[in-house]
């Protein structure tokens, strides 16, 4: 969730708006001018646009004449945004500094930065090398859309900003402008650079690949778009990409839903004949998040699996309609998790560390049952989320939805448990078999039994139950079990040898058992 071009272009005005205690910057190093005019400047509650800007009800006098002093003749100046400065002519208003100014010679000015972005996204790019990558930049900026006042993005850039999403009809109808920022956003990390709205080059060097990139995020609740726009915006973004990189080879993701039960959306956005000729509708997206009554009791958590019940029969309805008018289309479950009561409120209770056994068993299971119906994809929603950190300034960020511990950067139980998914299966090779279990229902316990291409056999085990629970699992004395409990804690899988059939599984625990060679049986 990043924006790289965070003000619109403004033509040969340069514009510059800070919060208290934080400065305006501006600059003519780009002509390798000065600074010749200010044309607008004011301490107070001025607001607007670049080329829009006007006065508030608060205004320190003495605005221009201190940025005039700080600016003029200067190739690049900094002003803060402080009562120490320009006074204070509304105390306890806060107060934002706004300024309008031009070069000598004249420069065209567009606001591109990827100081923030760039760290960002290397780490993630470096991590994943040598992995099939889904990218999604999921924020537009928010100046593509129609807002009666502009939005002002937080100073502080380690704030959460979940003011984003705001406008819903863009100011370009076409859509080309839409287009051009994902293009020239993606060429930046592609391409080595773009040509920006104004024919100047911009240099980044980088030459990355990656798979797919996913074209926005909960799309019917960020800037509620509707099948027909959305639609018409992921052409867009497609063009755009495919005008500034030249790249008519990378695969694209669409809709990322967030509702459910929603199949106007599916029947409309997989219907090619609603998109422009040459689109590729490679994949599509959806999320599922669980929930309980409360954070902290582990017998709440057992609530997760019924609502994945209910996840896996709307999974079969979109099934039909994908088959119907787009089989060649993949699937990619990519934000599957749990969020619980009170996630983002500071103060709110520290959950149990039984709730990450329950969130991998959750995993596991959604893993198991979702496998059985075909989908390519099964993703967790989030790699690091966070309670209120005061220290690092920073609020609650989705706590309950974490792979890692936020403290020690230790892996949570779901992330070993992916890591014991992804370790043993052989994705394109394994092949589930029919298991059955004496728990009718699988009230209690779910199974999934797998064999191999060299006939090796395994099976997936687990226990949807805060409590103990004892299995017989015929043949499996001599095999190797491989287990994530509350005794594995922020480590991996333990590995015994199972000495008999009985297995005892602790509350919610994940286990893979590999059969020895004997005749699979349970």
């Amino acid at each position: 969730m990043a924006v790289a071009e965070l003000d619109p272009p403004s033509g040969l005005a340069q514009c510059g708006n800070a919060g208290e205690s934080y400065p305006v910057q501006l600059s003519c190093r780009k002509s390798g001018g000065t600074i010749s005019s200010v044309d607008f400047a004011s301490y107070g509650t001025a607001t607007g646009a670049c080329g829009q800007m006007k006065q508030g009800t608060c205004h320190a006098t003495t605005t221009m004449d201190i940025v005039k002093q700080a600016c003029l003749g200067q190739q690049e100046c900094s002003v803060p945004a402080s009562y120490q400065i320009f006074g204070d002519p509304c105390f306890g208003t806060h107060k934002r500094l706004l300024v309008q100014m031009q070069c000598n010679p004249p420069q065209n000015n567009t606001y591109w930065n990827f100081t923030y972005v760039d760290p960002m996204f290397q780490d993630f790019l470096q991590a994943t090398d040598g992995h099939s990558r889904i990218v999604m930049f999921s924020t537009q900026p928010t100046w593509l859309f129609k807002l009666d006042t502009p939005h002002i993005y937080p100073d502080n850039v380690t704030e959460t900003d979940w003011g984003y999403p705001q406008g819903t009809q863009f100011v370009d109808g076409t859509m080309q402008a839409l287009g051009d920022y994902y293009g020239r956003l993606t060429a930046w990390y592609t391409r080595g650079g773009f040509i920006d709205e104004y024919g100047d080059r911009h240099v980044s060097n980088y030459s990355y690949k990656w798979d797919y990139t996913e074209i926005f995020n909960e799309i019917e609740a960020e800037h509620q778009m509707t099948p027909e726009v959305y639609t018409r915006a992921y052409d867009a973004v497609i063009q755009g990409i495919r005008r500034h990189t030249n790249n008519t080879e990378m695969k694209y993701v669409g809709m990322a839903l967030s509702g459910h039960y929603e199949f106007n959306w599916y029947r409309y956005f997989l219907n090619h004949s609603n998109h422009a000729p040459d689109i590729p509708l490679d994949m599509i997206s959806y999320h599922f998040y669980a929930s309980s009554k409360t954070r902290t009791d582990p017998l709440d958590y057992e609530a997760f699996f019924p609502q994945l019940d209910t996840f896996t029969d709307e999974i079969r309805q979109i099934e039909v309609i994908r088959k119907e008018l787009s089989p060649e289309t993949r699937i990619t479950i990519d934000e599957l998790g749990i969020i619980l009561p009170d996630d983002n409120t500071p103060g709110a209770p520290q959950f149990p560390l039984v709730f990450w056994n329950a969130g991998a068993a959750y995993y596991a299971y959604a893993w198991g049952k979702i496998s059985r119906q075909g989908i390519d994809v099964v993703g967790h929603s989030q790699l690091v989320g966070y309670p209120n950190l005061p220290d690092l300034q920073l609020s609650p960020q989705f706590p309950s939805v974490a792979m890692l511990n936020w403290t020690t950067g230790e892996g949570t139980a779901k992330y070993w448990v992916s890591k014991l998914l992804i370790n043993t299966t052989d994705i394109d090779n394994d092949q589930a078999v029919i298991t059955r279990t004496s728990d009718v229902g699988e009230k209690n316990l779910f199974s999934q039994a797998f064999v191999t291409k060299n006939g090796r056999r395994w099976v997936l085990m687990v226990n949807k139950r805060f409590a103990d629970i004892n299995v017989v699992l015929p043949g499996c004395t001599g095999g190797t079990m491989q287990v994530v409990d509350e005794a594995s804690g922020f480590g991996p899988a333990t590995v015994t040898t199972l000495a008999s059939d009985q297995i005892l599984l602790s509350a919610f625990a994940v286990a893979v058992v590999h059969m020895p060679d004997s005749e699979l049986m349970i």
